[in-house]
């Protein structure tokens, strides 16, 4: 292909005018008349057009007062092409901005796949959310609430600071640099950018990447599209697996050869998804089993208009009133119409997940350390009653493997008052069998955790209305069982508004048995610091399960409660902290006073989180309790090779004692094998010392790994060995595939990439596949082959997923292409066949010259010219840079005549000189360039 320089058109049509006066001017000088009346075209700043006046105004604004305010349209002729320099690399000389030249609108998304960020922007969702620098900070940008969240710092976008596209984000350089470990230097005059790392940036590492960082993405206005493909909901297809085996040999357990299973399935049956789940113990026989059909819309359009977002039937969660029965699985039915990113800043939230064999997982919400979980329940976390900062909050669950495996998952809520629009309505229920699943391996063993009303039936139901633009409404109905004694009846009504700034909720409650509570909840930020508080009062016996730390079998009198979330400056940092504080009383006189305070920060690249939690427990009998704990915790990711961990619990009360520490160091050495060593060590007893050690070797159909654990206090030890793989049906291949693990909990995709000869958008028997088109997207990044596809095997299932889609190793470039972005909504154990048809293209150079008197032929520049086919349909569009040239890229193959844009060519009078025709034969050969003559009619003579 031909490059050339091209700048925006406006830098050049000053010269237009010169061009188009030049016959003017030598009328005057000549002896001979010379036509008279040539116009001139329009004539743009030379500086280029800067922003709106409005929204260069609203840069020094204070922040936007709604969500909507902070968004700015992209204007097509406010393009700039900067150049994009790291370390005097040229990382780009194209990159795509907007607006001003000296503050940009700059591609967040095209930064992050330039300088291999950890950063996903999703502009269905109007989100940009991810991980940077070693210590991992978190970063989330909601376009929707106008919310920016880093780390521990928070902020509001201002008015003009960003701007989205179907398949882009934009961010103002100056609000980019305080997101990314990068400052920006911009050259307005140059149209360059130079960036420089304020962190290790992962592409410093390894700059021998640099040469395939650029691909199709980044071409044209394909950067700002998207090809969305559904994967809909099938009567059948075969399903997917996920297997996890241990096996082994122990010194002194009583099971001597111990072996393990975890196995997962998932599928579509009868137009819904299915996830099942099958564990066993140590000796092999299943423990636990579940299975649940589910079937989601984020949109909301199920069940007609009902608008229902989420249907579940087998192993599901009732939902939870606000004051009252709590959420609790078993078999039965759930519905809900609430939008799955949105909850209410007074409800707490309940977050499950699954769990394999030997893994841990931690919980971080606004990159505090809130909780931890390293024992499965059903192969499952779960992580109950997490309460909320109002606003942007960004959870993250990690999970450590037991072989150095470290996933990450992330997800942001917004959390309001609880208040809808006028007339809406949104609904949830649900009707379990309390704690029983759906299929039942074994009976129930002492060791199983089960609540006493365990197999009664709970029924459960909300609704919640907008009445006006103030005042929300809930109701909410309730049949459970608190213990294997009593059947309860609860009913609810609740207020929702915003008095002063002061989110308020009001809860009243009654069940068939005498019981009654009332509960009044305000949250509020002040500064930054969110502040929630809320007191509640019981008669009669009521039972009220949602409450922290709550004794589910001591009716309750009151409860008081204050949850602080703020950030603290010491010294050079801010360290984000999380103060709870809970005083619980009983009916028989006992006092439950607790609290917690938590806080995370960077030192020398170090995730640190430490916290301490207290209790106090007053008997009547005066049998009282005070214990004060703490824990200390530091995670870093050391020049991206090592991983280190480190925990340390200690108690204060009653007695100060370090209890236990632990230290992991994870390594790969290259990437099919890593290394894990570990040591922990029990601080009370010296001589208990447990050291580990794990080699992991990865291949594309399985992970195995091999490990040693001892322990010196009673010399046991334990040898065993550990097989992970996943089983995907790829019907490219007609048969089962072994994967990694991730399609039994997540989606596959069949990618497709073939020559559309007849345009018709499917492929057609003796259409040529393209081979080596290259996607990424989840876990996977793999190439198609010579029939044009290729299977990947998990890309997650996120409510939506994004492939990247590199033309780079393609042989032929002259190939018109859907856009790069590709856009899915997997699930688990769904398939998404992706067709990818590509056009055969070419290219021409058309050049528009002007005749002057004198017989010399110029280039005439800011000329609007089209390509048209035979049917008069327009395939191109461009202007004529200063030189009077343009090229038409990527034109599907066939002949078109070259016209003039038809308004622009009657407001100049200006025409074509002889019909002239172009064709594009699409065999990777140049087209032969063309020129064509205008020439400009005189301006009509005035009539008296």
């Amino acid at each position: 292909m031909r490059n050339l320089a091209h700048r925006r058109v406006s830098l050049y049509s000053g010269l237009a005018l010169a061009v188009l006066a030049y016959p003017t001017a030598l009328a005057a000088q000549a002896t001979a008349v010379a036509p008279v009346g040539v116009p001139s075209l329009p004539v743009a700043s030379p500086s280029g057009p800067g922003p709106p006046a409005a929204a260069a105004a609203a840069t020094d604004q204070p922040p936007a007062a709604n969500a909507a305010a902070t968004l700015r349209q992209v204007d097509p002729t406010e393009l700039i092409l900067f150049s994009l320099e790291l370390d005097s690399l040229t990382l780009s000389d194209s990159l795509t901005a907007y607006g001003a030249p000296e503050d940009p609108l700059v591609p967040i998304g095209e930064l992050a796949r330039l300088l291999e960020l950890d950063i996903d922007v999703i502009p269905a969702e109007r989100r940009i959310v991810g991980r940077v620098g070693a210590q991992r900070r978190s970063v989330a940008v909601d376009l929707a609430s106008g919310q920016v969240r880093v780390g521990t710092v928070t902020f509001n976008l201002a008015a003009g600071d960003a701007a989205i596209t179907d398949g882009e984000v934009y961010l103002r350089a100056q609000v980019a640099a305080k997101i990314l470990p990068l400052t920006f230097a911009v050259d307005s005059e140059a149209l360059s950018i130079k960036l420089a790392a304020t962190e290790q940036l992962p592409i410093q590492g390894r700059l021998e990447r640099l040469a395939r960082l650029r691909d199709s993405a980044n071409r044209g206005d394909a950067q700002d599209e998207v090809l969305t493909v559904e994967t809909p909901y099938r009567l059948l297809t075969l399903p997917a697996f996920d297997v996890v085996g241990a096996a082994g040999v122990e010194a002194t357990t009583a099971t001597r050869f111990p072996f393990r299973y975890d196995m997962r399935v998932a599928g579509d049956l009868f137009w819904s998804g299915y996830q099942g789940y099958l564990g066993s113990d140590d000796k092999g026989i299943p423990t636990s089993a579940r299975l649940t059909f589910e079937r989601r819309s984020l949109q909301g359009r199920l069940l007609g208009p009902l608008k229902a977002r989420l249907i579940g039937l087998g192993d599901v969660y009732t939902p939870g009133l606000s004051i009252g029965p709590r959420s609790v699985g078993g078999r039965g039915v759930s519905l809900s119409t609430v939008p799955l990113d949105q909850t209410n800043i007074f409800n707490r939230v309940d977050l499950r997940g699954e769990l394999p064999i030997g893994y841990d997982v931690e919980l971080y919400v606004n990159d505090v350390l809130a909780s931890g979980q390293d024992t499965p329940t059903q192969g499952r976390y779960e992580f109950l009653n997490v309460p909320l900062a109002r606003g942007i909050n960004v959870i993250r669950i990690v999970s450590y493997g037991p072989r150095g495996e470290r996933g990450e998952q992330t997800k942001v809520v917004n959390v309001g008052g609880g208040q809808l629009r006028p007339g809406e309505m949104t609904l949830e229920l649900g009707v379990v069998q309390q704690e029983t699943p759906l299929i039942r391996v074994r009976e129930a063993q002492p060791e199983d955790v089960l609540s006493d009303g365990q197999g009664g039936l709970r029924a459960v139901a909300t609704v919640n209305l907008g009445v006006t633009q103030f005042l929300t409404m809930s109701a909410g109905a309730a049949y459970y069982p608190p213990n294997n004694d009593t059947q309860r009846q609860v009913y609810t009504l609740g207020a929702r508004t915003s008095l002063f700034g002061v989110l308020t909720q009001i809860d009243s409650a009654v069940d068939n048995l005498g019981g009654a509570a009332l509960a009044v909840s305000l949250a509020y930020t002040f500064r930054g610091t969110s502040l929630v508080g809320r007191h509640a009062e019981f008669q009669g016996g009521f039972f009220d399960e949602n409450g922290p730390s709550a004794e589910l079998t001591d009716p309750i009198l009151r409860r008081s409660e204050l949850t602080v979330d703020t950030s603290l400056p010491l010294f050079d940092r801010i360290i984000p902290a999380t103060i709870r504080g809970l005083r619980t009383e009983y009916v028989d006189g006992v006092v439950d006073v607790s609290g917690s305070a938590r806080g995370s920060t960077t030192i020398a690249n170090i995730l640190v989180s430490g916290g301490v939690e207290y209790q106090n427990l007053k008997n009547p009998t005066g049998d009282d309790f005070e214990r004060l704990s703490g824990y200390f915790s530091g995670s870093t990711f050391r020049d991206f090779k090592w991983q280190l961990r480190a925990t340390l619990d200690y108690d204060l009360l009653p007695t100060p004692e370090a209890r236990s520490l632990a230290i992991t160091a994870d390594r790969d050495i290259n990437e099919s094998l890593s290394l894990r060593l570990g040591v922990s060590q029990s601080l009370s007893e010296f001589k208990s010392v447990s050291l580990t050690g794990s080699l992991i070797y990865r291949r594309p159909w399985a992970d195995m790994a091999v490990s040693a654990d001892y322990n010196n206090s009673d010399r046991s030890w334990r040898v065993g060995a550990q097989a992970s793989f996943g089983l995907a049906f790829d019907r490219s291949r007609g048969r089962y595939i072994m994967t990694r693990p991730g399609p039994g909990g997540g989606g596959t995709v069949l990618f497709h990439a073939f020559i559309d000869a007849n345009a018709n958008g499917l492929y057609d028997p003796g259409e040529t596949p393209v081979s080596d088109v290259v996607i990424e997207g989840g876990e996977s990044r793999a190439a198609t082959g010579k029939d044009g596809k290729v299977f990947l095997p998990s890309v997650g299932a996120g409510p939506t997923a994004r492939l990247n889609v590199g033309l780079d190793r393609v042989d032929n470039t002259f190939l018109k292409a859907p856009p790069s972005a590709v856009q899915i909504q997997p699930r688990a154990g769904s398939y998404t066949e992706v067709l990818y048809p590509m056009r055969p293209t070419g290219e021409v150079l058309v050049k528009i010259m002007l005749k002057r008197p004198d017989g010399a032929r110029v280039g005439l520049s800011a000329v609007q010219v089209r390509l048209v086919d035979p049917a008069g349909k327009v395939a191109a569009e461009a202007g004529t840079e200063f030189d009077g040239t343009t090229i038409f890229q990527e034109v599907p193959l066939g002949t078109y005549k070259i016209q003039l844009e038809p308004t622009q060519a009657t407001r100049l009078r200006m025409k074509l000189n002889s019909d002239i025709s172009v064709t594009i034969r699409g065999d990777g050969a140049f087209t032969p360039d063309v020129e064509a003559e205008v020439s400009f009619e005189p301006r009509p003579t005035d009539t008296p």
